[in-house]
């Protein structure tokens, strides 16, 4: 791994690093190690990185507070090489990556966007992919705090879970409530025990300990049910360059959410509402996980968690941009109804938040996360079954469609009718293009503008859909490019002249051509 722009703090603060981790590796290797002279060179990190101003305001301090009560946990415990092999490690590589980012790149908007694009990944790796025996899944449950809201998860996931292939880690990140007790109690877990609550670090920390062909995210506020995980695993395995799986939760935004069951027929509603759906898996543009199985191997290539989002805003909009820019696929499986209590543990302080993590993702990548395209409208969802097309092969033509989230919302519907679809997509906007190229069959960049675009791109092609969230487009243009019977679906559109108007709903309409 190497380090781009090194400080002469920081670079001496590497061969400090380098003994730690040589340490903390020989402790894991089943080794003794020499606990004294790791605090020693703990003490010479801190009065090497204490004065520096850009450390002052993340997570170093706590991290620092993290190792060192981990070290005195491992003179206190008989299972030392596997402590070390899933704390102490990666919380030593999450120290050093903090006072990296933060005091040598993050302040410097070029420094950023060169270390995303050419060290992240590199520095966001598992530490030891295959320590221990290997599992197929790890599953971890963060907490801080609410246990009893954590007791029900974690005996939701015990009863509901086939842990002989699973690997369980618990952590309790900085709670003051006997969360760690309450931990320690549960057999065969890993207990991953932050002292300090350091935000996403606790992210990277879960994904470098793993080793697991899969990982699992549970949040402490939810309850899983009879066959989640089986059942999210079917879709990873199922579908291509699947990146991610998530279950329907009820107090979820992003149109991942229905209304709550109740929790004294929660089971029998989570088999009856798989029963019903089975195979009903929704490719998003974005997802919002408080349960969420994700393949480990994908994450190695682009790195799960960024500290850039520090109050844990917005991380999410981060991993699935990311995602689709790789060319992965994120899934919202309709078939698996799992609870959520909404937000126990996180809405009272990160709804202060949302505005700083917004415009943190736009420092990052260029565009707003709520942009356009990034979740797709329930008004456009209610026309979808308005149309009527006998033609099993279609071609769907979207314009202007952002992120593109309406886009794979109206191939999932066509794929559930049973249609093959050709998806081509043409936008003005070339910062777009990554977010939609891997996913259709042919892209244009209107250069000359959509209205242009609409008579020349993909020239020789008719289409049975065309889709635009971008008002003011030429009706005649729109025309002349359907197939007869063909439809568009438009935002903020009247279209009356050529076309016939099928339904209507909100800012949306759907118009025919006879």
């Amino acid at each position: 791994m190497t380090f781009r722009w090194q400080t002469d703090w920081f670079q001496d603060c590497m061969p400090l690093f380098s003994c730690l981790l040589e340490e903390a590796e020989r402790i894991a290797a089943g080794k003794t190690g020499d606990f004294g002279k790791m605090g020693d060179l703990l003490g010479e990190i801190e009065n090497i990185c204490d004065p520096v101003e850009e450390l002052k305001n993340c997570h170093y301090a706590g991290q620092m507070k993290n190792v060192r009560a981990v070290l005195l946990d491992l003179t206190q415990t008989d299972r030392k090489a596997e402590l070390a092999s899933y704390t102490l490690l990666p919380f030593l590589w999450e120290l050093g990556e903090e006072i990296y980012f933060w005091g040598c790149v993050a302040e410097d908007g070029g420094k950023r966007k060169a270390y995303w694009q050419e060290e992240f990944v590199s520095h966001h790796r598992r530490v030891n992919p295959r320590r221990g025996e290997p599992k197929k899944v790890t599953i971890f449950i963060p907490a801080c705090n609410h246990l009893e809201y954590t007791k029900q998860c974690v005996e939701s996931v015990l009863r509901h879970t086939d842990l002989r292939e699973c690997e369980l880690l618990l952590l309790d990140h900085g709670s003051k409530d006997g969360t760690a007790a309450y931990f320690h109690t549960i057999p065969n877990a890993k207990v991953i025990r932050f002292r300090e609550n350091v935000g996403m670090l606790m992210f990277s920390v879960a994904f470098r300990a793993c080793c697991g062909q899969y990982l699992a995210f549970v949040s402490n506020d939810t309850i899983v049910t009879e066959g989640w995980l089986s059942h999210l695993l079917d879709c990873l395995e199922r579908e291509e360059n699947a990146l991610s799986a998530t279950p329907v939760t009820p107090f979820t935004s992003n149109c991942q959410g229905i209304a709550p069951c109740p929790l004294e027929g929660l089971e029998d509603f989570a088999k009856e509402f798989y029963e019903k759906r089975k195979g009903n898996w929704h490719h998003r543009a974005r997802i919002m996980p408080v349960i969420g199985v994700y393949d480990v191997e994908k994450l190695d290539k682009m790195g799960f968690g960024d500290r850039w989002f520090q109050t844990m805003e917005f991380w999410d909009d981060d991993v699935s941009l990311r995602a689709r820019r790789k060319g992965f696929r994120q899934f919202l499986c309709t078939d698996v109804y799992c609870h959520h209590f909404g937000s126990v543990t996180g809405g009272v302080a990160w709804g202060h938040t949302l505005t700083a993590g917004r415009e943190l993702f736009l420092q990052k990548h260029g565009v707003d996360a709520w942009g356009q395209g990034f979740c797709r409208s329930e008004d456009m969802m209610a026309l979808l079954p308005e149309m009527d097309s006998p033609e099993i092969s279609l071609s769907f033509l979207a314009v202007d469609c952002g992120f593109g989230d309406s886009i794979f919302e109206v191939q999932n519907y066509l794929k559930e009718q049973g249609k093959q679809v050709q998806t081509y997509a043409l936008s003005e906007a070339e910062g777009y293009r990554g977010d939609v190229f891997p996913f259709v069959q042919g892209w244009h960049t209107a250069v000359e503008g959509s209205a242009a675009a609409l008579t020349n791109a993909f020239a020789e092609r008719r289409f049975s859909l065309i889709l635009t969230e971008k008002g003011g487009l030429s009706e005649e243009s729109m025309a002349e490019r359907l197939l007869q019977g063909g439809y568009v679906l438009a935002m903020d559109s009247e279209l009356t002249k050529y076309l016939r108007l099928a339904g209507r709903k909100g800012h949306w309409s759907l118009w025919q051509k006879m």
